[in-house]
């Protein structure tokens, strides 16, 4: 059988027309359309607002800009680009950050501001931040759907931006804003994030909301590395009809550490697809995911583990809740290679439904090929538990609190994997408690 491969261009080379939408997409995009995510070529502009029809701009270059902010804008900043206003009080708007640790990226319309406080200076120069012509490969193997949207992606994203994380004495944190100011109607991003050999990082990678996105991030963790991140999508309330694609693959290296917590609570559609990939023997993943599907938002979640080294591991625990009309999608797959003997896997995936007109669809997957694996996958969904509610309602708690109380007991366990002391656990629980805010009106 012949794979779908994705034909990325030259510079230079003359673009007529845009890859198609495949007559006959495959099993996992049958639940959403993949056609929604293929405009028409004439609609079609690139991350720097220009048609993409005509010859191959790989050579726009991001434009990187550096600043020096103090630590009370590092915190209000962060703030405003997780949804709450800047006016709060310094204790909820991130009083755990060590400015000295800390660099913000934001990403708008082909163009990346660097900001950092002054303390950070002397590590911040060590970072590499550059830009270079993009060669986005399909996010998921064997997939004609994905090979088409790899060959647009670089059309429309035909830079890409990549941060090289060296080795420091000290564990930086990078937060990651991708297109939350939506000067254009399109968003297209393609993000790459390199740690090198025993380096350690935390990393948030937060998406603002477009009527139509399409953003990639490579993870690449070298031997020995530990990075923790967050990464998440807030849609905006008044970005009712909006399509959003987000894709992220993770590869890892022998013995490299890879500790996550995503969120994803859109306005409207998106879809995720999230591919870990463990390259190297002793490798490991540990992933929380908390979905929250509220008025007439559609969450696809296709998490992909992909093991093709020996004795690796992978752990996902997704919790997905959907209120009002909202719809939930999980569709994962632990694939287990030939080389790959000693694999140690597990999905599991737990659904609350709230409302009679929420739906949750759960099809955790298996494809096993070597004998010596400990793999396994589980779903289960259901409603509020009224034994729970009533528990707490004797003890004190009204019918409202009681249920905002089970449901975010149930739904944080997402987050599970940042630690206590990592500023991503209170950007994390910023982006939850909004997301919440809207699921239990």
């Amino acid at each position: 059988m012949t794979l779908p491969q994705a034909h990325l261009l030259s510079i230079g080379e003359t673009i007529s027309a845009l890859s198609r939408v495949p007559a006959l997409p495959e099993e996992n995009w049958r639940r959403t359309a993949p056609g929604c995510f293929f405009l028409p070529d004439g609609e079609v502009v690139n991350s720097f607002g220009q048609s993409v029809l005509g010859s191959h701009l790989t050579a726009s270059p991001f434009k990187i800009q550096f600043k020096v902010f103090s630590p009370s804008e590092i915190g209000s900043t962060i703030s405003n680009l997780l949804g709450r206003a800047s006016t709060q009080p310094e204790s909820e708007s991130g009083d755990a950050i060590d400015p000295s640790r800390v660099v913000l990226l934001t990403l708008n319309n082909g163009g990346v501001s660097v900001a950092s406080c002054a303390e950070s200076d002397a590590w911040v120069g060590r970072l590499e931040i550059a830009s270079r012509p993009a060669r986005p490969d399909s996010i998921l193997r064997d997939s004609a759907v994905c090979s088409a949207l790899a060959e647009r992606l670089q059309i429309c994203a035909p830079s890409e931006l990549v941060v090289r994380v060296p080795r420091f004495e000290h564990c930086p944190v990078l937060f990651i804003a991708v297109e939350n100011d939506p000067a254009f109607a399109q968003s297209y991003a393609n993000i790459s994030v390199d740690v090198a050999d025993s380096a350690q990082a935390e990393i948030a990678v937060v998406h603002g909301t477009s009527s139509f996105a399409h953003h990639r991030l490579t993870l690449r963790l070298g031997r020995d590395a530990r990075v923790t991140q967050l990464w998440a999508h807030l849609g905006a309330e008044n970005h009712t009809e909006s399509q959003v694609l987000l894709e992220r693959k993770v590869k890892l290296a022998s013995r490299a550490q890879f500790f996550d917590a995503s969120i994803f609570a859109p306005s409207a559609l998106v879809r995720v697809v999230s591919n870990i990939t463990p390259e190297g023997e002793g490798a490991s993943a540990q992933c929380g995911t908390a979905v929250v599907a509220a008025g007439n938002a559609i969450v696809d979640y296709e998490p992909l583990q992909d093991h093709i080294s020996p004795q690796a591991q992978t752990h996902l625990r997704a919790k997905m809740i959907a209120g009002q009309r909202g719809k939930a999608i999980f569709q994962g797959l632990i694939n287990v290679e030939r080389e790959a003997p000693g694999t140690n896997a597990s999905q599991v995936n737990k659904n609350l439904v709230l409302s009679k007109r929420a739906r949750v669809d759960s099809m955790p997957r298996l494809r096993i090929l070597p004998d010596e694996v400990a793999c396994k996958h589980g779903s289960a969904t259901g409603e509020l538990d009224s034994k729970q509610i009533h528990y707490l309602m004797t003890r004190g708690f009204s019918e409202l609190a009681a249920k905002e109380l089970v449901v975010r007991g149930f739904v944080r366990e997402g987050l599970s994997q940042l630690p206590e002391s990592s500023p991503l656990l209170n950007w994390a629980n910023t982006v939850l408690d909004q997301a919440l805010e809207r699921v239990l009106k």
